[in-house]
């Protein structure tokens, strides 16, 4: 029952009520009558209980809504916030109910409402209505602490996708072969004294259309680490450019192209893997990688001058590396100040580099020379943040969600022909199976 159709239920029962009283002198049964006063009263009652009710919840609302208006004071205002732990708290308190988090939600912290903090939605002053930002410098540290933590993307050809568009057309020579004829997709030169007429050849052009997809992190933070905003800023940052880092470099080895990049292992065209596997050494050892396998690599690797091309391999592989020798000259040189690096060392020249992604030692895909220059990934703006305290509010917890745009392939569909020999070339090379 609304409260109009109570209040106009109570002003009827106190009618009814205050008739009953005034008769009860000439009522020809007392008893009886007394009996109707009391379920009179007891009904008035109960619609008034119903209705005290309907205006108590009323009066706490609109003290929640007091309260979560309340912000901190000018002077605090004008103070950044000192981390991203900070910011996140005050986040967490503006979108919890008041009284949530010992007493801390519903509090409003003014420095929200800053011009690059302020979220879209309904409203930027009403936490219920839309949100609010995670600030610039903290997601732009959190996302190049996951560049600087992933191995492989780094290396490949980055380009960014402008604001209001979903993905974007890569228009590329479809060359597959290096033969007469097939260069730059079929562009044939003559000399003058081969032939009395000439055929006409244009280059064949082809697109890549990628369109972005996000990559999503989610997180719940609890009302301890709330209230440890530089332990939170830690845990945040650490956990989420890690997971980012290994994410977005495994699609980028091994990605299905459904919902994400499309992994240089994975992708074929016309029945052909992109990833060649070379042949291992006759009578080669199980679980080894020799000079052999490497010089067979690098044979077969396609790549122009100044590609970004590196040894992306297992750690367990690492033991095989300072036993490659050419008579009596190592071809492996380890970097001696790998603090902080992520090469490794260099073999035959190239960078080292370790990573998750690779097989084990023996397996194809343990040791893959990459040329990265040749795999391109579009990324649209930085990291994206939403809160909400709904997800986890038994729990007394805040959910945070990050957002990152991206997408990526190679450039390069098949393996190619060279213009002599049979063997063909491609920008990711490994051995096959040494078991």
């Amino acid at each position: 029952m609304k409260k109009k159709q109570l209040l106009e239920r109570v002003t009827a029962l106190t009618s009814e009520y205050d008739a009953l009283l005034a008769a009860a002198e000439a009522a020809p049964d007392a008893v009886a009558h007394l009996a109707s006063v009391d379920a009179k009263e007891t009904e008035l009652n109960s619609v008034k209980a119903e209705l005290a009710a309907i205006e108590k919840m009323e009066a706490k609302a609109k003290e929640n809504a007091r309260t979560a208006a309340r912000v901190i004071s000018d002077n605090e205002a004008k103070r950044p916030f000192e981390n991203l732990g900070e910011q996140l708290a005050a986040i967490a308190y503006a979108q919890s109910p008041a009284g949530a988090f010992h007493g801390l939600g519903g509090q409003v912290d003014k420095r929200l409402f800053e011009t690059n903090l302020a979220a879209s939605g309904a409203s930027a002053t009403v936490p219920a209505d839309g949100g609010f930002a995670i600030g610039t410098q903290f997601s732009t540290a959190l996302l190049n602490k996951a560049r600087e933590q992933s191995k492989i993307f780094p290396l490949c050809a980055e380009i960014p996708v402008g604001e209001g568009n979903d993905g974007i057309e890569l228009p590329y020579i479809d060359e597959t072969s290096r033969v007469d004829g097939s260069r730059w997709g079929g562009v044939l030169c003559y000399w003058a004294a081969e032939a009395d007429t000439v055929t006409a050849k244009k280059p064949k052009i082809a697109r890549h259309e990628m369109r972005l997809e996000t990559l999503k992190g989610l997180a719940y933070a609890t009302d301890r680490l709330l209230r440890n905003a530089p332990a939170m800023e830690t845990i945040f940052q650490n956990a989420f450019s890690s997971e980012m880092a290994f994410k977005i470099d495994d699609a980028i080895w091994r990605g299905t192209g459904v919902g994400q990049p499309l992994g240089f292992a994975t992708q074929s065209f016309e029945g052909a893997s992109l990833l060649v596997q070379v042949a291992k050494k006759a009578a080669q050892t199980a679980d080894t990688f020799v000079i052999e396998n490497a010089t067979s690599m690098l044979s077969r690797l396609y790549a122009d001058p100044g590609d970004n091309i590196a040894w992306l391999l297992n750690r367990d592989c690492i033991g095989q590396l300072p036993l490659m020798t050419i008579g009596q000259q190592p071809v492996f040189l380890p970097n001696m100040n790998a603090s902080g690096s992520p090469y490794y060392g260099t073999l035959f020249g190239y960078p080292v580099i370790i990573v998750e992604q690779a097989e084990t030692l023996g397996d194809a895909g343990d040791v893959v020379l990459a040329n990265l220059s040749k795999y391109a990934v579009i990324t649209q703006g930085g990291l994206r943040a939403a809160q909400s305290m709904h997800v986890r509010f038994i729990y007394d917890e805040m959910t945070f969600k990050w957002g990152y745009d991206l997408n990526g392939q190679s450039v390069i569909k098949k393996p190619i022909t060279p213009f002599k020999g049979s063997s063909t070339l491609s920008p990711f090379v490994t051995t096959a199976v040494r078991s």
